[in-house]
């Protein structure tokens, strides 16, 4: 069984792939977010050196055409994190990045056969690095081709291809996978593919369950409560990691990974029917950094971030 992973960052990743197998056509929005999260100081380990975090995010999408058949769009993704902190990668000596940045643009066409069998094509070419597009060694690629065929009520069977030049795992490797969408009723709707599950469930009209996971180490649960219509309430737990491609590195093929599991309760507060603020606080645990070809060089150029607080605001709108 193939495990398929799209590239970073890991929560739009996976948005982004499941919406390629949506039986809906011709609806796309654009919507827009802008996203500030503050981490706070905290000690690291082995080191007379304290590492802190100030990160912003902005995505864009839109569609550029669309109708009942066919659906054409593009996005923009620009993350950047600023670091306050003397801390040294300890195997060379090198002093750990004043900031990083991932800058992503991406397009992808979707079209409904006669058959109603959908095929997509996404790509995205972005640079996570400290020197954005420094040189083809900081770029990285991700594409993902995908078929659906209907199956009995609302199901379908899944078949995709995936490309991803940064992938957690065996980069620059095309993978391929399947899987199946189950959606017996509007209460539950289930996507099972060999790399991304997702399960929605909403019991009551007021209470919904969200649960994820992405290969390998990507993990996302969510229970949300909706006290009226433009408050919810939500409490969840995440597991993600990052990777990034120093300018400067001796190896061509390390990559600066960051792993981290966060504990988080936050509220959405609708402020028009288009605009949204959504801000949440937490706990944040197991941070680490490593520099390496892939997970198993974990212990090579590590630094163990120490646990803490964290608060993160997000302004979004829909159109």
């Amino acid at each position: 069984m193939c495990l398929v992973v799209l590239g970073p960052p890991p929560a739009d990743a996976q948005e982004d792939f499941l919406n390629l197998f949506a039986p809906e056509m011709g609806s796309i929005p654009v919507r827009s977010d802008y996203r500030v999260t503050i981490f706070p100081d905290q000690p690291v380990a082995g080191q007379h050196a304290e590492l802190g975090l100030f990160q912003q995010d902005f995505t864009l999408s839109m569609p550029l055409r669309q109708s009942p058949t066919d659906e054409w769009y593009a996005s923009v993704r620009i993350r950047n994190q600023e670091f306050d902190t003397r801390a040294v990668l300890p195997d060379t000596g090198e002093r750990f990045p004043d900031e990083l940045w991932n800058v992503r643009i991406g397009t992808g066409y979707r079209h409904r056969f006669e058959s109603g069998w959908i095929g997509a094509l996404d790509v995205t070419v972005g640079s996570p690095s400290d020197r954005p597009f420094a040189s083809m060694d900081e770029i990285d690629i991700n594409a993902t081709a995908v078929l659906r065929v209907p199956a009995r009520d609302r199901d379908a069977w899944l078949f995709f291809v995936n490309y991803g030049s940064n992938r957690e795992f065996l980069p620059n490797i095309p993978l391929p996978g399947f899987g199946y969408s189950y959606q017996p009723s509007d209460q539950l709707t289930a996507v099972i593919t060999t790399g991304v599950v997702s399960l929605q469930y909403r019991p009551v009209e007021t209470l919904t369950l969200s649960a994820s996971y992405v290969a390998i180490r990507t993990v996302d649960v969510r229970l949300t409560y909706q006290v009226f219509r433009p408050v919810r309430l939500w409490v969840g737990f995440d597991w993600t990691n990052e990777r990034y491609l120093r300018a400067d590195r001796a190896n061509s093929d390390d990559r600066l990974f960051y792993y981290e599991k966060r504990i988080r309760v936050g509220a959405i507060i609708g402020l028009a029917r288009w605009l949204f603020v959504d801000a949440d606080v937490g706990y944040s645990f197991d941070r680490f950094y490593f520099e390496g070809e892939g997970y198993s060089d974990r212990n090579h150029n590590r630094i163990d971030v120490g646990d803490g607080p964290f608060a993160q605001i997000r302004l979004g709108a829909r159109f």
